[in-house]
């Protein structure tokens, strides 16, 4: 069923984005690895600086106490390989300049140069013991980039292996929302039995026994309509048969003629609304006399005109141009004639002192009417059975268009529900 185009608008909106849960698995997972290999990473470098700071500012504290009693002595300074010692002057390196005392590790030319100093302050005078530390440097920073490269590695890794393993855990899913969707349950095999007993498997199971209820709701709700429908035609024929009888008396009024025959065309119509459900209860094709939409119309016409009248409303009947063709195609009678008489009494019940339209059309019809129409709110569950709107004008039991709907989903027709400009309601039935 169709609805314009601003209500359906209205209702995607309201529709929030879910994602998939193949998507969420692997999101998580992503997540999980980022988490985990992230803390590693920053756990490990923070632990290699710690390491280094403290080896180095003990080794610089016992070698600056070694060479600084040479200095003192006048002796000569015992220096490592590698190792320099400054006191505050002219002679100092720029790059001590600055040091606050204790520990400090200097990096030049983006990596290139590398010192770790130690500055000591004593009578007001400066002294700086540096150490070369270029190459471990570079070593460290390889070190680093090895370490950030394999937090990089793990996380493509886990996405790699996210997706391998939602394709090995969505998989049962997957067939299993494909079996439910074509309805590729087989009667004499359960669904759960093409599963392991896990939580797939309790779901497949939980799926045969939903299947199963509502198999034996079906049956007993087409068993209860056919038994309904069959005992219902004894009683309707001999009130048809009675009428014929009554009405076929020479000393009947033409008052009492007109009632006997209005009964008998009611009771016509109840057994043909049987004929309708018994048919939609057996849910098969239906070996009833057949009927093209012209002949339908023309049959009906003068009662749908009748009833319109008493309502003080106008029927008009107009015609399209249409293929000659469509014009000799038969349609199965009853269940079209039922969907266009719920049709036109819908609109006469929402139609006071107006006007209603049939229109035959190529391929289908319209009915339309400038009545109080249908609100918009109330569109998405006017063809749900017993459902007779917001409005305050509400007749019926509210079943007329839930049939329709029935109808024409048995039949594959198409029932399309729009606003009738300026005011009022059209429906459109495409006969295909």
């Amino acid at each position: 069923i169709r609805f314009t185009a601003s209500v359906t608008a209205s209702r995607r909106m309201t529709m929030s984005y879910s994602p998939r849960l193949s998507h969420r698995i692997i999101l998580s997972v992503v997540l999980l690895t980022v988490v985990v290999s992230g803390l590693f990473t920053l756990g490990l470098t923070a632990t290699i600086h710690y390491v280094e700071e403290s080896l180095l500012t003990d080794e610089m504290q016992e070698d600056f106490a070694r060479v600084f009693e040479d200095y003192r002595r006048g002796r000569d300074l015992r220096l490592d390989e590698g190792a320099a010692f400054f006191p505050a002057g002219p002679n100092l390196p720029d790059y001590l300049r600055s040091i606050p005392p204790g520990y400090t590790e200097i990096v030049l030319d983006e990596g290139n140069r590398a010192y770790y100093a130690y500055r000591h302050v004593e009578d007001g005078i400066s002294y700086f013991m540096v150490k070369d530390q270029t190459f471990f440097e570079k070593a460290e920073i390889l070190l680093q980039r090895a370490v950030f490269s394999g937090f990089a590695l793990s996380v493509v890794v886990s996405f790699v292996l996210g997706v391998s393993m939602v394709k090995q855990v969505i998989a049962p899913v997957r067939k299993l929302t494909r079996q439910v969707a074509e309805g590729a349950q087989d009667e004499s095999r359960a669904l759960a039995a093409g599963y392991p007993d896990d939580e797939i498997g309790a779901l497949a199971g939980a799926f045969d026994e939903t299947f199963a209820r509502l198999q034996r709701a079906l049956d007993r709700e087409a068993l209860f309509t056919s038994d309904v429908s069959h005992e219902l035609r004894t009683p309707l024929m001999v009130i048809q048969s009675t009428c014929e009888v009554l009405a076929a008396g020479k000393e009947l009024d033409d008052y009492t003629r007109q009632k006997i025959e209005a009964i008998r065309r009611a009771a016509k119509e109840m057994k043909e609304l049987v004929e309708a459900f018994l048919a939609l209860a057996r849910r098969k094709e239906m070996h009833s006399e057949t009927a093209t939409l012209d002949a339908i119309v023309r049959s009906q016409l003068p009662k749908w005109e009748q009833m319109a009248g008493q309502k003080g409303n106008r029927l008009v009947l107009q015609e399209k141009t249409r293929d000659p063709a469509q014009k000799t195609m038969a349609y199965p009678a009853v269940l079209l004639r039922t969907v266009i008489d719920n049709l036109i009494q819908n609109a006469i019940h929402h139609t006071a002192d107006g006007e209603i339209v049939l229109v035959l059309r190529a391929g289908g019809f319209e009915v339309r009417d400038n009545g109080t129409g249908i609100a918009v709110n109330d569109m998405y569950r006017v063809f749900q059975p017993y459902y007779r709107g917001t409005a305050s004008h509400r007749e019926g039991l509210g079943l007329g268009l839930s049939l329709v709907q029935r109808i024409c989903e048995r039949e594959e027709w198409r029932v399309t529900l729009e606003p009738n400009h300026p005011k009022g309601c059209r429906f459109q039935i495409d006969l295909g």
